[in-house]
């Protein structure tokens, strides 16, 4: 059943066109997660479709009346407009830990965030289109989210860079690319498969037409010698020429013919060639031989405005180990990766092993000079080795434009991969990653795995980006009770071990309960009869054997 549907839809701000004849339809009840590059058109989509711009051409059809539509921007200047009355608004920010007595006003930027999404989430609309919706949410709160919208009735449309997110909510794909929509059946992870299987498909049906193409051109060009011998030999004296003048008409009558049918075929069914599968690999200088620690912690406390982080932390990390930062928010991850790099006092030891570089990139990667360009940034003494560089720096997505630009100039994401490239050139050993994917869109975050797939060093880093998680770690360290724990296991094996750990402790809690219960029964009966009775003995037994299983569960 349709909510409604796309056709050919079209928009474009003066002569550039953003989005161009889209169509689709809008299965009701559904979630749809619209991806894309950053500038794709992903938000102009949303905005059309909840009227605030109009299309250039094309429409938005609704079967019946026009839905009800909230609209959860990431941004909201007129925080007048949203209605923070009522019970289930209430409810969300119960549920998200955000204070009964916060005023957005002097809200921090994660509780003015929770506080809009919990008011558009209350207006129960039909249709809701929700905009980055899992910025600042806690796994807890992100949970919470996924909850309301598989149980919701509402038709869902969100845009968000979080896979993980994705891959739990969309039973539809719109992908934007180039101003074209392509509508994927599915979940993130199903969309990606399936766009890899049709790159493929289209990379051997693009091969297959190129050895076609090279075949008949091979076969035009043999023709063309025979009519050119045939022409050379119908102006030679002798009783042969109109022979060899029929012969050569013959063969370019045929010359005609073949490229005639190879144009015909090429107009009607074109194969485009696929975008490579660029990517940019680390290379570590001179393949240096390292001892088999890279850091080592023993007995390490750290407190921060009085607050104790973590204490009597003790643990060592491998060379070559990939390890992710797992915790929640203000539980040391950033504190850590700072007083490996010098910036922050503890007690205790922490030890890195000498003759290794270590590379930090923090969330914010402030330490980047604003007023120098890229160029310059990058500037190398030979042309071979600035033409390297290039390469490198297109595969990750910078263009001719972005030359002559400041640092300062670029974006977040940008900035980012400007840091990674930083990484590359120098040959780091040992990379320290502080939410690495916060600033970077789809494209770039699976070019930034492809990437760090490359990386033969040590990695530590947090990121609340789960894909990206599950993808690059090998172990853990887990922030938790003040303290910090090193588990050499994946995410998904940790989380699936936590549990069959809670499966089991809720499973021994009820045995526990009924045992208990049982044991009372016991007593009763054994308060009414006397040693002397024959149901004595018996019953003394069965106490007994209870009291023993209650202390083997306990």
């Amino acid at each position: 059943m349709l909510l409604g549907s796309i056709k050919q839809l079209t928009y474009s701000i003066a002569d550039t066109v953003i989005l161009n004849k889209l169509s689709a339809e809008l299965p009701k009840g559904t979630c749809i997660a619209i991806v894309g590059a950053n500038g794709a058109g992903k938000s102009t989509l949303l905005s059309l479709l909840a009227e605030e711009i109009m299309p250039v051409s094309g429409s938005i059809d609704w079967i019946g009346k026009k839905p009800s539509i909230t609209y959860f921007k990431q941004e909201q200047k007129d925080e007048e407009s949203v209605n923070w009355d009522g019970a289930e608004t209430a409810m969300y920010l119960s549920k998200w830990h955000v204070p009964e007595q916060a005023e957005y006003a002097f809200a921090s930027g994660g509780e003015r965030m929770k506080m809009r999404l919990a008011a558009a989430l209350a207006e129960n609309s039909e249709l809701v289109l929700l905009d980055e919706p899992t910025n600042h949410l806690d796994r807890e709160s992100l949970d919470e989210l996924v909850d309301v919208i598989n149980d919701g009735k509402a038709t869902y449309i969100i845009v968000s860079h979080d896979r993980h997110f994705i891959d739990r909510t969309a039973d539809f794909v719109f992908e934007i690319e180039h101003g074209k929509l392509e509508v994927y059946a599915g979940n993130y992870s199903v969309y990606h498969d399936k766009k890899e299987m049709d790159r493929e498909t289209q990379a051997a049906h693009y091969e297959q037409q190129q050895r076609k193409i090279a075949r008949v051109e091979g076969q035009i060009s043999q023709l063309g010698e025979w009519s050119a011998t045939a022409h050379a030999n119908s102006t030679k004296k002798g009783g042969a020429k109109e022979y060899w003048r029929m012969k050569a008409k013959k063969k370019d009558v045929q010359i005609r013919s073949k490229r005639t049918r190879l144009e015909a075929e090429l107009t009607k069914e074109r194969i485009d060639k696929p975008d490579e599968d660029i990517s940019v690999e680390f290379d570590l200088k001179g393949k240096r031989k390292k001892g088999h620690r890279v850091v080592e912690l023993k007995n390490v406390h750290k407190a921060f405005d009085g607050k104790d982080l973590f204490e009597n932390v003790s643990f060592t990390v491998q060379a070559g180990e990939r390890i992710a930062l797992i915790g929640s928010n203000g539980s040391g991850k950033s504190s850590l990766f700072k007083m490996m790099m010098g910036e922050e006092v503890y007690d205790g030891e922490l030890w890195l092993t000498n003759g290794m570089t270590i590379g930090y990139m923090s969330q914010a990667v402030l330490d980047l000079p604003e007023d120098v360009t890229l160029a310059e940034y990058f500037h190398t003494e030979t042309f071979e080795e600035q033409g390297i560089i290039r390469i490198q720096l297109t595969n990750l997505g910078f263009e001719e434009k972005h030359w002559k630009l400041r640092l300062g100039e670029l974006s977040q994401g940008e900035r980012v991969k400007v840091k990674l490239m930083q990484f590359i050139i120098e040959g780091t050993d040992v990379l320290l990653l502080d939410e690495p994917t916060n600033h970077l869109d789809l494209p770039s975050r699976e070019e930034m795995e492809k990437t760090l797939a490359t990386f033969p060093g040590t990695l530590l880093f947090a990121s609340h980006d789960r894909f990206f998680t599950e993808r690059m770690a090998t172990g853990l360290l887990v922030f938790e009770n003040r303290s910090i724990r090193k588990i050499p296991q994946t995410l998904q094996e940790w989380e699936s071990r936590n549990e069959v750990s809670a499966q089991t402790a809720s499973s021994l809690s009820e045995e526990l309960m009924r045992v208990e219960t049982e044991l009372q029964a016991v007593l009763g009966k054994l308060s009414m009869v006397k040693p002397g009775d024959p149901s004595y003995a018996k019953l003394d037994l069965q106490f007994n054997a209870l009291s023993r299983k209650i202390r083997d569960l306990k």
